[in-house]
């Protein structure tokens, strides 16, 4: 046997058995070829077994340095018959190419392995990628580089013309139930206030239609995402949020007086319907008022785009966080109602942080990506 040089930590059984098999296989010329053949073969067969074993015992061995231990112990198990039976001349070859065969496994199942350790750290980094990356072509520097070509996939782009169809009565049928300029005193008065309270302006005169048809919106768009889900890039997030919205939303069908909370929850759907539009109406990743580019199709991406990054902002950024100090305030009301902290309302300060956390992350990949998309010195 010749002495083997792989040993990395993680290879504690292999490197023991190579190294117990490897001082003692020394041939000397007084003794008898065959003796000391067998009895090396027997020895590797040992230590083979003890190193299966250890191996099988350790719960942090890989899967393939497993296989790799009952592939060894099979063929020391056949070299041990080969001593036992063949010449002298033809033991020690088959024995040193046992060794070599050893060693060369040993470097295949270590560098397999750490190719797919390899392959799963980039799946598991790629999982937590940015909303961004979906709708905008980012480089590996996280540079904007303009709207995402998008590839043929007809799923895909049968659900994103779903989603622009089917959210148009949902954000119709929540704006009918506010009323956005509504005074506290009549007209005469000459002291004309506005009532500012999104709970004011909520009248939710149409709030069972709103419901229903939000309802089945989500409802529709689970069932679509579990029948094909190679229509979105991530239908696990999908399916999580939509189930999480449903129950979201039975806390203001179980007490309609907040309904208001989810009329300007569900407002973000305005800039969501933007979002869309932005990709299933430039598949393509054309840039507005570039050559090739109709006048028309130009206008029509610039409008689409300054309503997308108009609502972004003002809804992410300035509605949302707005309304977790209204959701505070009513907390605290319903809470001396009732007596405790613990009320159907608790939920929603801690649900109000998440979505503002989540908005705020996609703002700062937004303008990350676009500021380093312009390059220095040109800004956002």
């Amino acid at each position: 046997f010749c002495s083997l040089s792989l040993r990395p930590a993680s290879w504690g059984p292999c490197a023991d058995m190579a190294e117990a098999c490897a001082p003692r296989v020394e041939l000397s010329r007084t003794d008898s070829h065959s003796d000391v053949l067998v009895s090396a073969a027997k020895r590797a067969v040992a230590a083979a077994q003890e190193a299966k074993q250890a191996a099988s015992e350790d719960a942090g061995t890989p899967a393939a340095i497993k296989a790799l231990m009952a592939r060894v112990l099979e063929e020391s198990t056949a070299v041990l018959q080969a001593a036992e039976t063949a010449s002298p001349r033809r033991s020690r070859q088959s024995v040193a190419e046992f060794t070599s065969l050893l060693g060369e496994e040993l470097k295949e199942a270590a560098d397999n392995y750490g190719a797919e350790a390899k392959q799963a750290a980039e799946r598991t980094l790629r999982q937590a990628k940015s909303l961004i990356e979906d709708h905008f072509h980012i480089d590996e520097a996280f540079r904007m580089l303009g709207p995402l070509r998008q590839d043929s996939n007809l799923a895909r782009d049968a659900h994103d013309w779903f989603n622009l169809v089917a959210l148009l009565p949902v954000i119709w049928l929540n704006l009918v139930n506010w009323s956005c300029l509504t005074f506290c005193q009549d007209w005469s008065e000459p002291d004309l206030r506005w009532r500012k309270s999104v709970v004011e302006l909520w009248h939710g005169e149409s709030f069972n239609e709103f419901w229903w048809t939000t309802l089945a919106y989500f409802i529709l768009d689970i069932g679509w995402v579990v029948v094909l889900p190679q229509c979105v890039k991530s239908p696990g997030v999908i399916l999580k949020h939509h189930l999480a919205t449903i129950g979201y939303i039975f806390i203001p069908k179980l007490r309609p007086e907040h309904g208001w909370l989810m009329g300007s929850c569900m407002i973000v759907e305005v800039n969501t319907w933007f979002l869309i539009a932005r990709r299933a109406l430039n598949k393509r990743g054309d840039r507005p008022f570039s050559t090739g580019v109709s006048l028309w199709k130009s206008i029509r991406m610039s409008v689409i785009s300054s309503c997308f990054y108009i609502s972004w902002f003002v809804i992410r950024l300035v509605v949302y966080p707005y309304l977790l100090i209204v959701i505070l305030r009513e907390w605290a009301k319903e809470s001396e109602k009732v007596g405790s902290w613990f009320n159907l309302i608790a939920i929603t300060p801690a649900m109000q942080c998440v979505f503002m956390y989540l908005n705020m992350k996609w703002t700062v990949d937004l303008i990350r990506s676009k500021m380093k998309g312009r390059g220095p010195g040109k800004g956002l």
